[in-house]
Parts: C-alpha cells; sequence; structure tokens
C-alpha cells in the first residue's frame, strides 16, 4: 500500500522482493497553492522497477530521496511570509490540478488587485441612500426602525410628528412600500408614505432632533365617465372588462337590488351601463369613483332606469325614466364582496349538529371581520350572545318585516336594543361565533314573523315625500345612458358578424 502526503501517494519498498512494484512518477516537486502544501508529480514517464531479487541500496535510497523532499516542502511551507487572500470560491466538482496556483500568483493577487476601499470615499458612501421598505404584519414605527438599524430614540419623535400632522399610526397597512432615506450613520432622515386620495405623508428630521411632517395634497381633477357592457358570464364579470371599479359595482347592484336579483335574473346578452365620476391627478393617476349620477340595466327586453338628482335639502335621491322617485327600498345584500356559499332551504344537514333541521335564510361566505349592513331603516330589537347564534342581531323594519344577522365577529359599537339604525349603516362584522364551522354571515328575512327567501321575494320599498326631478336633468341622463346602450348593441352585432 502507499501512504498519502496532503493526498499523494508515497511510494514505500514492500517487504516482499518478490513483488513488482510501480513507484510512480519521479521526481517530485512541492507546491503553494492556497496556503497549503501539495505534492504534485513532474512531467515525465513513470519509472518501473520490476525485479525479482531488487538492490537494497536501490531501494533505500529512492525512500531517504524521497523523505528529503517531504522535509523540504514543510520547511518551504513554514518559512513562507503568510498572506490572507480573499479569492473566489472554486467549485468543489474542479479537479485538484485546477485549484493548484503558484505562489507567485497570489502574492500579485494581494499586492495589486485586491484593494481595501476607504469607507468614506467608497461611491455610494458619501451621501444618504434611499431604500424602499415594504410593511410587514404586525409593523410599528418602533418595528420599522430596528429593522433597518436606526437609533431606538426616532419612532418616538416620529409617532409625535405623524400626530402632528393628523395621520394615524394605523395608517401603516401591511403590504404597502413606504421610502425611508438613510443617513451614512444608519439614522433615517426622510419617510415619504402614500395616504388616500392620492395625498402623502413627509416625514423629515432624525432621532436626535425630532422630525416634522407634512401632508402633500395633490390637484384632483373630476371627469365624468360613461361606461356600458355586455353581460356574459355574470354582472361582475361583465363590469370588470370594462374597468368599472368594485365601488361602483356595489352602488349599481344596490339600486336596482330591489328590482333585480343579480345572480338569477339576468341572462348573457343584457347591458348595462353607468354614469359616474373619476377622480384622478393632474398626471393621470386614479383616486377614486363615484358617485353614480345615471344607471340603466337591460334586462329580457326591459329596461330599468336610475337617475340621480340633488334637490334643494341638499340630499341625492334616484328615479326612475318617468320622473318617479325610486323609493328607500330594502337592500337585498346585506354584504358586499361575497359570495353565496349555501342557498336558502328548508331542510339542510347541519354541519356541526350533523342532523337535518331547517335553514331558514342565507348563508354568505365572506373573509373574518368584513362589514356588515342593515338593509334597511328600522330599530335593533336585539344585539347579543346565544349559543347557536353566536353574536346575533335582529332589526324589525316597522310592524310588517324584520331581519336577523348570525354569528357576527363583533358588533358595533353603539349597536344595542331600541337603537335606530339607516339603510347600509355597518352594524357589525363578519365572524364565526356560536354553532358555525368558518366565518359567514347567517341573514334572514321575516314578513309578518314567517322566515321568506330573500333572493326570490319582491324587496319592499319604503315610500316618502321627496323633490321632483329637474325635466332637464331627467332628459339630459337619459340620453346618454341610451346613447351608450346603442353604442354596445352595434359592437354586439360587429362581434356577432365577425365571429360568423
Amino acid at each position: 500500500s502507499f501512504p498519502r502526503v496532503n493526498g499523494y501517494r508515497i511510494p514505500i519498498r514492500s517487504k516482499n522482493h518478490n513483488l513488482c512494484c510501480n513507484y510512480g512518477e519521479l521526481p517530485i516537486r512541492p507546491v503553494v497553492s492556497f496556503g497549503l502544501i501539495g505534492i504534485k508529480s513532474a512531467a515525465m514517464s513513470p519509472v518501473q522497477i520490476c525485479s525479482k531479487d531488487p538492490s537494497p541500496l536501490l531501494l533505500r535510497g529512492t525512500v531517504v530521496i524521497q523523505l528529503v523532499v517531504v522535509l523540504a516542502a514543510v520547511m518551504i511551507k513554514f518559512s513562507l511570509p503568510a498572506h490572507r487572500v480573499d479569492l473566489p470560491r472554486v467549485s468543489e466538482a474542479a479537479p485538484v490540478d485546477d485549484m493548484l496556483v503558484p505562489t507567485q500568483a497570489v502574492e500579485h493577487l494581494a499586492m495589486e488587485d485586491i484593494v481595501e476601499e476607504d469607507p468614506v470615499s467608497a461611491p455610494g458612501q458619501i451621501g444618504p441612500r434611499i431604500m424602499v421598505y415594504r410593511v410587514q404584519s404586525g409593523d410599528t414605527l418602533s418595528r420599522i426602525w430596528a429593522n433597518v438599524g436606526a437609533p431606538t430614540s426616532g419612532p418616538v419623535l416620529a409617532a409625535k410628528a405623524f400626530k402632528a400632522a393628523g395621520v394615524s399610526l394605523s395608517a401603516l397597512r401591511s403590504g404597502e412600500d413606504i421610502e425611508l432615506q438613510i443617513s451614512p450613520v444608519g439614522d433615517i432622515t426622510a419617510l415619504r408614505k402614500k395616504l388616500p386620495e392620492g395625498r402623502e405623508l413627509l416625514l423629515d428630521g432624525d432621532s436626535n432632533l425630532g422630525y416634522t411632517a407634512t401632508v402633500a395634497n395633490p390637484k384632483i381633477v373630476k371627469k365624468e365617465r360613461v361606461a356600458s357592457g355586455t353581460i356574459t358570464l355574470s354582472f361582475a364579470k361583465a363590469a370588470e372588462r370594462v374597468s368599472v371599479p368594485a365601488n361602483i359595482v356595489d352602488e349599481l347592484v344596490d339600486l336596482f337590488s330591489s328590482r333585480v336579483e343579480f345572480r338569477k335574473d339576468l341572462q348573457r346578452g343584457d347591458i348595462f351601463s353607468v354614469v359616474y365620476d373619476e377622480h384622478v391627478t393632474k398626471d393621470g393617476e386614479f383616486i377614486k369613483a363615484g358617485p353614480i349620477k345615471a344607471a340603466s340595466l337591460e334586462k329580457g327586453g326591459r329596461t330599468l332606469y336610475a337617475i340621480r338628482y340633488v334637490g334643494k335639502d341638499g340630499k341625492p335621491h334616484f328615479y326612475d325614466q318617468n320622473g318617479q322617485p325610486l323609493g328607500n327600498s330594502f337592500l337585498r345584500y346585506p354584504l358586499k364582496f361575497t359570495r353565496i356559499s349555501s342557498a336558502f332551504s328548508y331542510a339542510r344537514f347541519h354541519p356541526v349538529l350533523k342532523k337535518t333541521r331547517p335553514h331558514n335564510g342565507i348563508d354568505y361566505a365572506a373573509p373574518l371581520g368584513t362589514p356588515v349592513r342593515t338593509v334597511a331603516d328600522g330599530v335593533v330589537t336585539h344585539a347579543g350572545y346565544s349559543l347557536s347564534a353566536g353574536n346575533w342581531i335582529k332589526i324589525s323594519h316597522g310592524d310588517r318585516y324584520a331581519t336577523d344577522y348570525l354569528h357576527l365577529h363583533r358588533i358595533s359599537s353603539g349597536i344595542r336594543k331600541g337603537v335606530r339604525v339607516s339603510r347600509g349603516q355597518v352594524i357589525g362584522t363578519v365572524g364565526s361565533t356560536g354553532l358555525s364551522t368558518g366565518p359567514h354571515l347567517h341573514f334572514s328575512f321575516y314578513d309578518r314573523g314567517k322566515y321568506v327567501n330573500p333572493l326570490r321575494n319582491d324587496l319592499p320599498t319604503n315610500s316618502f315625500a321627496v323633490e321632483k326631478i329637474s325635466p332637464a336633468v331627467l332628459q339630459a341622463s337619459l340620453d346618454k345612458l341610451k346613447q351608450s346602450q346603442q353604442i354596445v348593441r352595434l359592437a354586439s352585432l360587429l362581434v356577432g358578424v365577425r365571429g360568423s
């Protein structure tokens, strides 16, 4: 067997002189690589010494030569000056020969190419740097300052500046990006954060002298937009296809919900049109949309209209195409942005009780904390907790109608027995309290004390006295809607012709 020195075999005389021994490539020389000793064969032909009775003197001489070479290599290693050099990493799969670098090359890299940068004069270190920080769930000013390594005295001073500018600390939203300016010593010297409606919060100062905050209000431009679409899969998809904002979709649904059940009544080919205001900055950045000024919905050859008009009392009301007020009708849906997870039925297998029992109402699946609103004006007759319903509210809408809202996560502050509520007012949030398997709202509708299906039955309208709409406003709005409808019809015909 051949013992190894730094990974290379060194031939040793065999005790059995009758065996043929291969002494490898001779001579050998030491090389220095990465500060380590290695043994490498010279580029020459191998020498074979094969004899049944080799000369003992020759064998001893060979061993002595090899030992001298090894000792010389060790002396060279410990006599060389130490150079700490950070060289690029070499793949572990690289062959040994590729990892051996002559001593002279290493010294050249250490002296010529490896230069320690002066932190003051290095590029990017002279002035402050800008970084974008993404707010994480649970982040506070203290955590943000700590995460970027800024002084701990800064958050308190920044919080005072927020308050002085009228900006709540709860304005930090998970997932939003804020722009920070970091000084060369690691302090936060500026902060820029977007606020609702295109405003910006600008924080300036440092952790020693404190911060000042200002709110920049951009110039908002209001322009009217008319959008129309043809329903193919669903109303929501059709509205999204023509870039109608979600809040306009919800408002439009509320306008027609007493006359239309949007899940079932609308069919492929029905047309909607809506006129509303868009608010943008002078650079064209979208800020918000609304309110709706006029809307129409063509359903089965019949067109429904809703025209907005603000009277002398300063309150907006909606009218039909004949100028008749639409009235303060019930809202069909107590939630926005939701889907129905369980249809109304009088018999359903209860997932918690594990038995079939009446399911009098509609279950609306929605994320925990989604706002729940009352569907009409009324008086709260119950607001509390029960074992099966969890947190729940019952509202009376006159002598005939009443509604229930079950499994709430919480009941809004001020909602208690005897309190009057108005149509669309938020009374709680979606939860999973009581006998519930997940976040949802159980909504029930009563007519003279009996359960009715709020998605199938006609909803009542509370009549009230209202100022008449201006004929000029009514006609102008109807003209815009009819023109938009005509454009959509023509576009649909063209698509049909091309498709055929």
